[in-house]
């Protein structure tokens, strides 16, 4: 763990896992004494969403900012109904 990370962090899974994945980024382990919690610096993208969107996007990696990463993931974080 690194106490000052800021960035974002994607994780990626088979879409099955997502919600085990989710449910483990907002483990209190993750979110206590950090700041930000890790269920808002992590988003999920399922690995057949990033596989589809390859053959798509393979020619124009290196004009890529990360941004597009943003709209190809979710939330980590749980929302209460």
């Amino acid at each position: 763990m690194q106490p000052n990370l800021k960035i974002p962090l994607y994780l990626v899974a088979p879409g099955e896992r997502r919600n085990d994945v989710i449910a483990q980024v907002n483990r209190p382990t993750f979110s206590l004494a950090r700041v930000p919690p890790m269920n808002k610096m992590c988003r999920f993208i399922s690995a057949e969403a990033l596989r589809d969107r390859i053959p798509q996007i393979e020619k124009l990696t290196r004009y890529l900012s990360p941004e597009f990463l943003v709209e190809l993931s979710e939330s980590c974080e749980i929302t209460e109904p």
